[in-house]
């Protein structure tokens, strides 16, 4: 494994950062924008642009979407170890 050989000034400033503490204490709305930039790349001023309840509500279908993803994949993981071959068709 090879190391990143950074000037002396760097790893100063490195290691400065890594040791200053957090003293912003981040409320709920705080949350829901980093969530919308973190999991689907919106800039502040996307986020900033639309209501509250909107940000809410794309944060709750996003998470509702990811579980019936999962569930998806589990059914499969399944049917694929019982050798079945299940038809996912929605009826």
């Amino acid at each position: 494994m090879s190391e990143i050989i950074l000037p002396e000034e760097a790893k100063e400033e490195e290691k400065t950062a890594e040791d200053k503490e957090l003293t912003y204490d981040a409320n709920e709305a705080d949350e829901e924008k980093f969530f919308l930039m973190y999991h689907l790349n919106w800039s502040p001023s996307e986020i900033d642009a639309i209501p509250e309840d909107r940000r809410q509500w794309i944060i709750t279908r996003f998470v509702g979407q990811k579980n019936m993803e999962k569930e998806a994949m589990a059914q499969m993981r399944i049917a694929q170890q019982l050798g079945n071959n299940p038809d996912f068709r929605v009826t």
